[in-house]
């Protein structure tokens, strides 16, 4: 259950814009990476969560479903829901409403996540703001 109650403090850290508290869910050498960027977790994060929640004040991230299938390996089924109401890696607010649906991959160590592979069609946003 401490599996689920730190992947569920991840997802909150996304929803409450709470960066400062990644240092306590993620491991000093924790990795991430998604279809646009690979690194250090904490550090890419820190960016990731911040620029999004300019650009979607008013986001949302909802679990779908949470599967631990081996020890220590997580599933994580998320949807992702918000209003461009700021600036979106360079384009203006549109005023529309995204909703991406996406898959995480987490792994732990030492009650820690320690790596977090993230799956979803990152097109979609240019795709529901009208930008393709």
């Amino acid at each position: 259950m401490i599996m689920n109650d730190l992947v569920k403090q991840y997802v909150s850290i996304w929803n409450n814009n709470s960066i400062s508290e990644l240092g306590e869910v993620f491991t000093k050498q924790s990795k991430y990476w998604d279809s646009n960027q690979e690194g250090e977790a904490i550090e890419l994060l820190t960016g990731s969560i911040a620029a999004t929640h300019e650009a979607f004040s008013d986001i949302s991230f909802q679990i779908i479903s949470l599967k631990t299938t081996i020890e220590n390996q997580v599933f994580l089924e998320w949807k992702m829901t918000g209003t461009n109401s700021g600036e979106f890696f360079g384009y203006q607010p549109t005023g529309k409403v995204v909703e991406i649906r996406g898959l995480d991959s987490i792994r732990l160590e030492a009650n820690k996540i320690a790596e977090i592979k993230s799956f979803f069609d990152s097109s979609l946003f240019s795709q529901q703001l009208g930008l393709q």
